[in-house]
C-alpha cells in the first residue's frame, strides 16, 4: 500500500517503512508491513496496547485502500458499468453490470466500501485517543473516510445510509438515506478535517496533503463548484509530477486489477465497437480505448499474452498499465489536478475553450513526462482548438478518459456530463453506451449502482429514493 508515514512524528513507526525515491518524479512510496490479518486486531487489543493498538489499526485502515481494486472492485466495476471495461466471464449479475440492466441482489463492492469506511473510523478515533500528536497519520485517516465516502457516492443510486458499526459494543449505528451530493458534503468535510490536520511540512504530511486537495477537488467538481476546486489544486499546491500510488507485494496482495484480467480474465479492455457474428457493431458513446492505441493507454490483446477469457469466447485486451502483478494503481495524481483546472476554463463565463486547450495540450507536450503506474507517457501532438462549446466539451471528457483509465473516474464523469452538462447530453442514450450488447439483447439504461438489498437490515432504508445521476 502506497501509505506515507512520517516516523519523525511517532517513534512506535520506526522500523516499519521503507521509502523509495524515484528520480525525476515527485513519488513518494511507502511499503508499510502490515498485519497478517488487520481485521482481526479487537477493541480489547487497541485498549491493552493503547498508542500500539491505535497504530496497528491506523496500519489496517491504510491497507483498506485497496478495497477499490481488490477482487471485482469498486473501479473495475464501475469501469464495466460505462465503456472502460467488456466483461469476459460467465456469471449473470456481472454481464448485468456490463449490460446495464442490474438489481439490487448483488453486492458490487458495496459492503467492502463501507467496511472500509468503518475501519478508517474506528482507526482515528483510537488514534486521536491515544497518540493524539501523530497528526500526519489522524490527517490521514480523516482523508481515507472521505475517499471512501466519495467512493460510494460516486457509483451508488440516491439513498445512501452512512451509518457505521460501534466497535466497541459492536452494535450497529444506522444511518438515514441521503443523496449523493449529501454524501459528497460529508466527504468534503472530512477533507477538510485532515486539511485543517496536516500541517506539517515533512515529506508525510505534505503528500497527504496533495492528495487531499485532490479529492476534495474532485468532489466539488461533482457538485459543479469548478473554480473553487481549481483554486485548491493550483500548480502551486500540487506539481503536474506529483503521485500519490497504491503499491503491492507478494506479501501484501496483488494488484486487484492485474488479477482480474491477467490471472482469472474476467475483465477486458472496451472498444468502441464489437464483433458479433463476424460482423463489426459500432457501440455508441463508447470510447475506442483498444483501437484508438493512445500511448496512454497501451494494450496488448490476449492472445499475445497466452491468457484467454475465463467465459471461453470474448476477445481479451490487456492494459500495460498494469502488466505486472505488483505494479503500482494511482490514487492521486498532478494529472488528475491540470485536468480539474481544465474543466473550470470549461466551465467559466464566457467558456474559455483557449484556457482549456492549453491545459490539456501542456499535458501532452510539456517536457516533464506524465507518469501513469510504471508508464512514462511519450510526447503527444498538440490538439486543435474546438470550434464550438458542444465539441470543447466532448473533446475534455474524451482526454480526461484516456488519462484516467481504470481508476475510478469515469462513472462519476458520466453522471456528470448527465447532471451538470444538460444542454450537450440530454439523456443516458447520450453518453452512456447503446445499442446491441454482445452477449445477447441491448444495453439498458443504469447509469449507477442500487444500493444493495442487503442495507435492508438497516430499518431506516427501503432502497433508492431515486435512480437519477
Amino acid at each position: 500500500m502506497s501509505k506515507n508515514m512520517n516516523p519523525s512524528r511517532w517513534s512506535l513507526a520506526a522500523g516499519l517503512i521503507a521509502v523509495v525515491a524515484i528520480a525525476g518524479c515527485d513519488r513518494f512510496k511507502s511499503q508499510l508491513l502490515e498485519p497478517q490479518n488487520p481485521g482481526l486486531i479487537k477493541p480489547a487489543d487497541v485498549l491493552a496496547s493503547k498508542a500500539n493498538g491505535a497504530l496497528a489499526l491506523a496500519i489496517g485502515a491504510n491497507g483498506r485502500y485497496k478495497q477499490v481494486i481488490a477482487g471485482e472492485g469498486s473501479w473495475e466495476m464501475a469501469g464495466t458499468l460505462t465503456d472502460e471495461f467488456k466483461n469476459a466471464d460467465f456469471l449473470t449479475p456481472r454481464i448485468d453490470v456490463d449490460q446495464r440492466t442490474m438489481d439490487d441482489q448483488s453486492n458490487w463492492n458495496y459492503t467492502g466500501l463501507t467496511q472500509a469506511r468503518g475501519f478508517s473510523r474506528e482507526a482515528l478515533r483510537s488514534m486521536k485517543k491515544w497518540a493524539p500528536d501523530s497528526l500526519s497519520i489522524i490527517g490521514e485517516l480523516y482523508t481515507e473516510i472521505g475517499f471512501f465516502e466519495m467512493s460510494l457516492a460516486d457509483m451508488y443510486c440516491n439513498g445512501i445510509p452512512l451509518g457505521h458499526t460501534d466497535t466497541l459494543t459492536g452494535a450497529p449505528v444506522y444511518g438515514t438515506p441521503v443523496t449523493t451530493q449529501q454524501v459528497y458534503d460529508s466527504a468534503i468535510t472530512h477533507f477538510d478535517s485532515a486539511l485543517a490536520t496536516i500541517t506539517g511540512a515533512d515529506v508525510q504530511s505534505v503528500y497527504v496533503r496533495r492528495a487531499t486537495q485532490i479529492f476534495k477537488a474532485r468532489a466539488l467538481v461533482m457538485q459543479g463548484k469548478y473554480a473553487q476546486a481549481a483554486a485548491l489544486v493550483s500548480v502551486a499546491n500540487v506539481p503536474t509530477t506529483y503521485i500519490y500510488d497504491m503499491t503491492f507485494s507478494a506479501s501484501s496482495g496483488n494488484n486487484g486489477m492485474w488479477t482480474l484480467a491477467n490471472s482469472v480474465a474476467r475483465i477486458s479492455v472496451a472498444d468502441s465497437f464489437d464483433i458479433i457474428n463476424g460482423v463489426k457493431n459500432t457501440i455508441t458513446n463508447a470510447l475506442p480505448f483498444v483501437s484508438a492505441a493512445d500511448p496512454r493507454l497501451p494494450t496488448r490483446t490476449g492472445s499475445a499474452a497466452g491468457i484467454a477469457a475465463e467465459d471461453g469466447s470474448t476477445p481479451m485486451f490487456l492494459s500495460n498499465l498494469w502488466r505486472n502483478r505488483t505494479d503500482p494503481m494511482v490514487l492521486a495524481s498532478g494529472v488528475d489536478a491540470r485536468l480539474i483546472e481544465a474543466e473550470a476554463f470549461l466551465n467559466a463565463t464566457p467558456m474559455d475553450i483557449p484556457g482549456m486547450m492549453n491545459v490539456l495540450n501542456t499535458l501532452r507536450t510539456q517536457a516533464a513526462r506524465p507518469v501513469i503506474g510504471i508508464i512514462t507517457i511519450p510526447t503527444m501532438a498538440a490538439l486543435p482548438t474546438p470550434g464550438t462549446p458542444a465539441a470543447a466539451v466532448a473533446l475534455f471528457f474524451r482526454e480526461k478518459a484516456f488519462w484516467t483509465f481504470g481508476r475510478g473516474q469515469r462513472l462519476p464523469d458520466m453522471r456528470r456530463m448527465l447532471r451538470l452538462y444538460p444542454t450537450y447530453y440530454s439523456d443516458e442514450s447520450k453518453v452512456f453506451p447503446k445499442g446491441v450488447f454482445f452477449k445477447g439483447g441491448n444495453y439498458g439504461t443504469d447509469v449507477n449502482f442500487p444500493v444493495p438489498a442487503v442495507e435492508k437490515t438497516n430499518p431506516l432504508f427501503h432502497g433508492c429514493i431515486d435512480r437519477k445521476p
